[in-house]
């Protein structure tokens, strides 16, 4: 259902879903997972639940390479920097907006007098 095709010269990742597989092989492998998991939680079995759970996450193998890649691509994290609004010289409102680096929202920041 899933291919993944991995070049580690060129720091790139592809993950191919065939989507005619999706209903026949992905829902029910899912829905598996999801029962257990659901089962480990009724029955207050952390033990067996965190032994399993731990095994799916876990990273290894051809899996370290294709992490590496991940964390090599990843996008620098967004920053919101919220606008301010003063009186000018005749009352009017004036919007202040700022960059969206870590610099906007220190001015930002300043600028309110807080």
């Amino acid at each position: 259902m899933v291919t993944v095709t991995h070049d580690h010269s060129a720091h790139s990742l592809t993950v191919h879903v065939d989507r005619s597989k999706i209903l026949s092989h992905g829902k029910p492998a899912l829905g598996a997972m999801l029962l257990r998991l659901h089962m480990y939680r009724c029955t207050a079995d952390a033990a067996a639940c965190r032994a399993y759970y731990e095994e799916l996450s876990e990273v290894r193998g051809e899996h370290l390479g294709w992490r590496e890649t991940v964390l090599a691509n990843k996008p620098a994290p967004m920053v919101f920097v919220q606008a301010n609004t003063f009186l000018d010289q005749e009352g009017r409102v004036e919007l202040r907006e700022y960059e969206a680096t870590v610099e906007g929202v220190i001015q930002s920041w300043a600028e309110r007098g807080v």
